[in-house]
């Protein structure tokens, strides 16, 4: 009986296609891509603007994270006075609802004018029964008396970058006149645009790269052709 020998040579794996090859380097590409441009987005001074200072949308995170870092009660009053006066700037707004805002504000009801002998809700009964655009206007001047929202607002936040950027060094260092917890808002404020930027770095990177392993899975196989 004759007994069947079998092949020790390995199986011959077929040739890859063009697309299984460029698809092949196109993923490799991508995840080199997306660990260099993660790499590069987080190292990156990305608060920086081209000039080499605090931009613009720096700021502004800045003065979100001041409100943030707001008590309760102070955070609440905030958002009544901003929202007062976007509600003041809309011309669908009735003179009742503005008053209504402004008795349920703290802040606001303290800016409100008192005569000699006035309360606050009969002062309130003077300034609203004057014709619209007179009332528009002292309820304008209101602003220019409000406190709490000129702690978080661009201006202030502008002035606290100020107080702590080093212009010769290109980085921020914690003033004297700066507390722990005024410099933790803009630490936050800077890991909030670097985790950001890392986020678009990485997608970026990852594309360009991703394309230009396809580019290079296509060619390599291309040279291959040829050569056979």
């Amino acid at each position: 009986m004759v007994m069947s020998v079998s092949s020790s040579r390995p199986a011959v794996r077929p040739a890859k296609t063009v697309r299984e090859n460029t698809i092949e380097k196109g993923k490799q590409g991508l995840v080199i891509g997306a660990v260099l441009g993660a790499a590069e987005g987080f190292t990156r001074k990305s608060w920086l603007s081209t000039k080499g200072e605090p931009s613009d949308s720096f700021v502004k995170n800045v003065s979100k994270e001041m409100q943030k870092a707001l008590k309760p009660e102070d955070k609440s009053e905030v958002t009544k006075v901003n929202k007062f006066f976007e509600a003041l700037l809309d011309y669908r707004t009735e003179p009742s609802e503005l008053r209504e805002r402004i008795e349920k504000s703290k802040e606001l009801s303290n800016a409100v004018i008192k005569k000699e002998g006035e309360t606050t809700q009969t002062a309130l009964d003077r300034i609203f029964a004057q014709d619209k655009p007179l009332l528009k206007q002292e309820l304008r001047d209101l602003q220019n008396r409000t406190t709490i929202d000129k702690k978080v607002d661009l201006h202030a936040a502008k002035q606290l970058v100020k107080t702590n950027f080093d212009a010769s060094a290109k980085k921020f260092k914690r003033s004297a006149d700066t507390s722990k917890e005024m410099f933790s808002v803009i630490k936050k404020s800077m890991q909030n645009v670097r985790l950001k930027r890392t986020g678009r770095d990485t997608i970026i990177g990852g594309i360009l790269l991703g394309i230009t392993g396809m580019l290079v899975g296509a060619t390599q196989h291309n040279s291959k052709s040829k050569k056979a």
